[in-house]
């Protein structure tokens, strides 16, 4: 079978405070487990909308490894590729949120059996005539077997696949410098870039995003500037299009971003305008927000072409 897209990273459970403003320094409730890792939210919101995808991974032997898959199954993508560790547990996400808007994170992730890819793990005939390949600065970071699991996929793949890269990527945990030997090969290779803000700064050393993206697109990729509700900025070539987003009442902002890019991708893969792309992605992401839990709130094709209808044009 011929992928539209094939991903690879932490396959994760978010367990989730069920309050504001509970530091997980402190006893308090949580709710959960919900499906998460970064890769996996763009993969199982470009199944749903139809797109072929296939997930590289690893998960342990129990109740959260089953958690994320058999999500991922009842969207409709390959977990075939997805290796069961019989001794390692399943990546965990705790996260609480602050009335500020602010979130905290704890990941189980660089021991447990997200730790555990390898470049094994890549199986390149299954790949090799994927449409896209999609790599995260997350998966990137996980620890050098997970990069050297990236760099074979993205190097073995056809020259016809295209790459695109979301960063993704905490400056806490690594320097700048070394957050940018990490990411070259892959942003070298990159057809489309999904950055949020800050990382087009961060990456080319300019002043501002917009120079940064404007860099970028000047050496041939088209780049796609996250700014959130506000919706997204797109610089292919010397063109820059902004499109708005879409208001919604926000319950979960967690996994937006990554359900973006999975429908950008899918629209793109479709044959649609780039403003096209970015008009059903930002309803895609704006729709995900609206359930508690990263993939809870991903739409069917259904469900968001009739949001897109009711909504008419977006709010500026």
């Amino acid at each position: 079978m011929s992928f539209d897209i094939v991903t690879m990273g932490p396959l994760l459970c978010e367990i989730m405070r069920k309050e504001l403003d509970k530091p997980l320094d402190r006893p308090a409730d949580f709710s959960g487990p919900y499906p998460s890792g970064d890769t996996a939210i763009m993969l199982n919101a470009a199944a749903k909308l139809g797109a072929r995808c296939a997930m590289i991974g690893v998960v342990g032997n129990d109740g959260f490894g089953r958690c994320v898959t058999d999500r991922l199954k009842e969207s409709g993508a390959d977990c075939s590729m997805v290796r069961v560790h019989p001794e390692a547990s399943t990546g965990v996400a705790f996260v609480c949120y602050y009335s500020d808007g602010s979130r905290s994170f704890l990941y189980h992730v660089h021991h447990a059996a997200p730790g555990m890819l390898t470049a094994d793990d890549v199986d390149l005939d299954k790949i090799r005539d994927a449409k896209w390949l999609h790599v995260s600065g997350f998966a990137l970071s996980t620890n050098q077997n997970s990069a050297d699991a990236v760099y074979k996929m993205v190097k073995g793949a056809s020259e016809k696949t295209k790459v695109c890269f979301d960063p993704n990527i905490r400056p806490e945990a690594l320097s700048v410098e070394e957050i940018k030997e990490l990411c070259h090969p892959v942003l070298e290779r990159a057809d489309v870039i999904f950055p949020s803000r800050g990382e087009a700064m961060m990456f080319t050393g300019a002043a501002t995003d917009d120079e940064g993206c404007r860099q970028w697109a000047l050496e041939g990729k088209i780049v796609v500037l996250k700014n959130g509700a506000a919706g997204c900025r797109i610089y292919a070539g010397d063109e820059v299009i902004q499109v708005p987003g879409f208001q919604v009442e926000e319950v979960d902002p967690t996994g937006a971003g990554d359900t973006f890019c999975g429908a950008f991708l899918t629209a793109m893969i479709e044959g649609k305008s780039l403003t096209e792309c970015a008009r059903f992605a930002n309803a895609a992401g704006a729709m995900s927000v609206r359930k508690r839990g990263p993939m809870e709130g991903a739409p069917s094709r259904e469900e968001l072409e009739a949001f897109l209808k009711e909504a008419g044009s977006p709010e500026a």
